[in-house]
């Protein structure tokens, strides 16, 4: 299959149309891929908020083409990050996902007590728009498709933060 090239939408555009074609990986030069996914949430997902794909869709093409707001069982199958608000299913919207690379400024959760250093792994969160601790350092499960803090955050009581991360869920 040949790599696509030429895109009509912006990395921040959405639209209520299919027109980049679910799926589709997007390369840019600063290293960063892209996924142009379909949202099947029922509510309408924030901008850097982490998404995951339906796992009741693992053994299907179809699993790499739609995306949701984290839930439990989900939480296993990381997507990325929403590049812009995207609205929610009701409304047929599709839009970008930073499915690999950095991202400046996403919403982290500090626990009290739990700073958060460079390198921590992070996950989604089932039902919140940010990302937490997945488990301590050096503790099995380790997620394949995960976010790395690029920077720390202090261990303040349940505080919502922002650090720069790197995610790898391609």
């Amino acid at each position: 299959m040949a790599k696509k090239i030429l895109f009509k939408t912006k990395l921040t555009e959405v639209t209520p149309t299919d027109i980049e074609s679910v799926g589709v990986l997007r390369y840019e030069v600063n290293g960063n891929v892209y996924r142009w996914v379909k949202v099947t949430a029922t509510t309408a997902l924030t901008a850097k908020q982490p998404v995951c794909y339906e796992v009741a869709l693992v053994g299907s093409s179809a699993i790499f083409e739609s995306v949701l707001t984290p839930a439990t069982a989900d939480l296993m199958m990381a997507a990325g990050l929403a590049v812009t608000a995207i609205g929610a299913s009701g409304a047929n919207m599709y839009g970008w996902v930073l499915a690999q690379g950095r991202m400046d400024a996403v919403p982290v959760l500090a626990t009290s007590g739990t700073a958060i250093a460079v390198g921590d792994e992070l996950i989604g969160v089932d039902g919140e728009t940010y990302l937490d601790l997945s488990v301590a350092a050096g503790t099995a499960p380790a997620y394949i498709q995960s976010y790395k803090a690029l920077g720390t955050v202090s261990g303040s009581t349940g505080a919502e933060l922002t650090v720069d991360v790197y995610a790898n869920c391609l």
